[in-house]
């Protein structure tokens, strides 16, 4: 069956808030118990790493402020928590926030499938964005105001990445800029916007200085907006342990390794051709520095992290950059 765009978007959004409402509200959360009631998220994301990721946070607080100022027993939603100390309104912020980066993203993605340099039929790429919907869904067993919204970025990256492969000007790269900078204050994985960018430049133009200056700009906003945030606090710090070896010998984090293993082949499956897997691989071997830090400072356990790795990869899978003038 083959939809016009209308109906894609609209099919898309719709899948977006199901799958996103049946995961906030069929299924209990225990993983993140902890920080669904005020004090408790401010404590957490105040501290540590979650100091520097600013924009969704202020965005969860905001939703909350809003939920608390309307006159409704929010008990009438009957939701159940693992701890008695949760917050109906704190939840219901979060469900909020990440179903609407989520439908958000399902729409980016969707104009994304229909760019000329995007090679699928029609069901391919309807395929492509559930998928994605849904493996963002089941990832949101760790529940934190930044990642969907994440994702949401780097595809608005991504998107004006192809307009600046079309036409390399000053005003793109400033764009590119922009949003990098606006991603980097929401979650330092805005890094693989350059891991992204570094793959589908080098592989256009080669090592030239079509390829190496805007990779360079991006690099240098980069660096100067994440020690930007950090001198805004005063101090370097997150915290964060060495939890490498824990990631190696802890059983859970071996299914989050798997997962990883899983979800890679798979946008090697959906690739087109040899030549959109050595993309992948590319993206991957741009993208070490990110993983590294994952499995250093991360929990594989939470599958969130290779997500954006997933997303970028299955899109890149299905490129044809010879078709970009």
């Amino acid at each position: 069956m083959k939809l016009n765009l209308f109906s894609k978007l609209v099919f898309s959004v719709s899948l977006a808030f199901v799958v996103n409402s049946f995961v906030y509200f069929s299924f209990g959360n225990i993983y993140s118990s902890k920080i669904l009631n005020y004090a408790d998220f401010q404590q957490q994301f105040q501290s540590g790493i979650y100091q520097y990721r600013k924009l969704s946070g202020y965005f969860l607080i905001g939703i909350y402020a809003f939920l608390s100022s309307l006159n409704i027993d929010y008990q009438i939603f009957k939701l159940k928590f693992f701890n008695p100390e949760s917050d109906p309104k704190m939840y219901l912020s979060f469900y909020i926030l990440n179903t609407f980066f989520l439908m958000l993203t399902a729409v980016l993605m969707v104009f994304i499938t229909e760019m000329k340099s995007f090679i699928a039929n029609s069901s391919e790429k309807t395929f492509l964005i559930a998928i994605s919907i849904f493996t963002i869904g089941i990832s949101q067993f760790v529940l934190v105001p930044y990642d969907v919204s994440s994702y949401f970025f780097l595809l608005v990256f991504f998107w004006f990445l192809m307009k600046y492969l079309e036409q390399n000007s000053t005003k793109n790269l400033i764009i590119l800029v922009v949003i990098l900078a606006i991603s980097t204050i929401n979650r330092e994985s805005s890094a693989l916007s350059i891991s992204l960018a570094a793959t589908l430049l080098y592989t256009k133009f080669g090592i030239k200085k079509e390829s190496i200056f805007p990779v360079a700009v991006l690099g240098i906003s980069f660096v100067a907006i994440y020690l930007g945030m950090r001198l805004s606090q005063g101090n370097f710090t997150t915290n964060d342990g060495n939890l490498f070896l824990q990631n190696f010998t802890d059983p859970k984090n071996g299914l989050g390794i798997l997962f990883w293993a899983v979800f890679f082949v798979f946008t090697l499956i959906l690739a087109k051709d040899k030549q959109s897997k050595n993309l992948i691989f590319l993206f991957h071997f741009f993208s070490i520095p990110y993983i590294a830090m994952c499995f250093y400072t991360g929990i594989i356990y939470e599958i969130r992290l290779y997500v954006p790795l997933f997303l970028a990869s299955l899109l890149i899978g299905k490129l044809h950059l010879s078709k970009i003038e």
